[in-house]
């Protein structure tokens, strides 16, 4: 299961995931994730403190998104990464590929 919370703060959209994200989970983010990328310089941050599990698909949908985002010139970044999911992120070897942040205070400013 996994409970999905947006809110827009300063123009930035943070999305916080709780729960488990895999190929059953993802979808609902996926259409989210699209949805967002429409925007002109979507900027989205993803709060992952109550994420308890990724999967590789998981992480799937977020590379699926980037390259929109990035292409209109904004970014998809996480705080408060867990260790359990830093892992999967350094298992696949996408530590650098996206920017994350030890607060959603510090992941906030970082779009400034």
């Amino acid at each position: 299961m996994l409970i999905i919370k947006s809110e827009t703060l300063n123009q930035i959209h943070v999305i916080h995931l709780n729960g488990i994200l895999n190929a059953d989970t993802s979808p609902e983010l996926e259409k989210l994730l699209r949805q967002l990328a429409q925007e002109s310089r979507p900027c989205i941050l993803l709060c992952v403190r109550d994420l308890e599990y990724i999967s590789s698909a998981g992480v799937g949908c977020f590379i699926g998104a980037i390259a929109a985002i990035r292409q209109k010139k904004g970014d998809l970044r996480f705080s408060e990464m867990q260790p359990q999911v830093r892992r999967i992120f350094t298992l696949l070897d996408m530590e650098d590929f996206f920017s994350h942040f030890d607060s959603m205070e510090m992941g906030l400013a970082s779009f400034a």
